[in-house]
């Protein structure tokens, strides 16, 4: 991982790896090249979700404040922070910003 993502950065999902959704809320996702398995549920699979074209991480938060309750200071650093969790298992890839 060279750098950070920022709010601007646009980022994409990794088209290789194998994901599946078990419930409105929960997704597991595969990563076969590292042998890496990962779950989420609730905001982090609305998040992966969401990333099904390449999205910046403030759209990423624009989407999440019209469906959860919580304020954009506190969605911008806990999307930052998950974002930063998936580029650097290489689950996403940075495509622009």
């Amino acid at each position: 991982m060279s750098e950070a993502i920022t709010l601007d950065t646009v980022i994409a999902r990794r088209t290789d790896l194998l994901s599946a959704e078990l419930s409105d809320t929960e997704l597991v996702m595969l990563n076969v090249e590292r042998g890496s398995y990962y779950g989420v549920v609730e905001t982090a699979q609305a998040i992966w979700s969401y990333l099904d074209e390449p999205r910046s991480s403030a759209a990423v938060c624009a989407h999440l404040l019209t469906r959860f309750a919580v304020d954009r200071e506190t969605c911008e650093r806990e999307v930052l922070a998950f974002v930063n969790e998936l580029l650097k298992d290489d689950l996403v890839r940075v495509v622009g910003g």
